[in-house]
Formats: structure tokens, C-alpha cells, sequence
């Protein structure tokens, strides 16, 4: 978990991805897809930011939900969050990020990888 966060931007600032279209405030729990904002739960920005950081290696399904665990914002009882919430909510950013050359795949048995999508 320290690696991943090590990854992170030191002083705030956003991540962007090279398809440029994705944009994602590090400080806050926002996104852009161009000059549109997307309209995030914090599962949902969490598990996007993970992905954003890793983007073109695979995140394991482990790794999210240790993720929300440790996410202090997230206020909902996240104990006995299960692997089909999780589907749940990669399904809602697969739809969400449909139109922006990015996809979510899921690598069977591994986890999940945020990769660009050629038109």
C-alpha cells in the first residue's frame, strides 16, 4: 500500500492519463472526462484512482478492497464489503468511461487493468 501511495502526486495537484481525456483531482474525490465532470461515489473514485496510478499493470481484486478499507472517507460499513460489490462497481465506471478511449479489463483469475482503447 505504500508503494501505490508513493505513486501518488506529493502536494496535491491531479493525475492525468495519456489518453488525456481522463482527469482526476489527487486531493479530492473528483473527475473529468475532458471538461465534464463525472459524478463519482468515493468507491467509485477510489477504485478509479487505483486504476489511474496503475494504468497498463493489472490492480488485484485484494488491492481495492484493502483500498476501501483504508480509505478514512468512506464512512459506510465496509466490513464485509463482498466481490460482487465489487463487479458493481467496476460495471458502473465501465459505463461511466464508455465514450472516453479508455476501458476497464478484467484479467481473468488477477484482477483488473485500466488500458486505452484504439478507435
Amino acid at each position: 500500500a505504500m508503494l501505490r501511495r508513493s505513486r501518488l502526486p506529493a502536494f496535491g495537484g491531479s493525475l492525468e492519463l495519456p489518453a488525456g481525456r481522463l482527469r482526476l483531482d489527487a486531493t479530492q474525490p473528483l473527475a473529468w472526462l475532458g471538461d465534464e465532470p463525472l459524478e463519482l461515489t468515493h468507491r467509485e473514485w477510489a477504485l478509479l484512482s487505483l486504476l489511474v496510478t496503475n494504468a497498463g499493470q493489472v490492480v488485484g481484486r485484494e488491492d481495492v478492497l484493502s483500498a476501501w478499507k483504508a480509505d478514512p472517507s468512506d464512512t459506510s460499513d465496509n466490513t464485509n464489503t463482498s466481490s460482487n460489490a465489487l463487479e458493481v462497481y467496476v460495471h458502473r465506471l465501465r459505463r461511466k468511461l464508455a465514450d472516453s478511449g479508455l476501458s476497464i479489463r478484467n484479467v481473468r483469475g488477477l484482477g483488473y487493468m485500466l488500458e486505452t482503447t484504439t478507435p
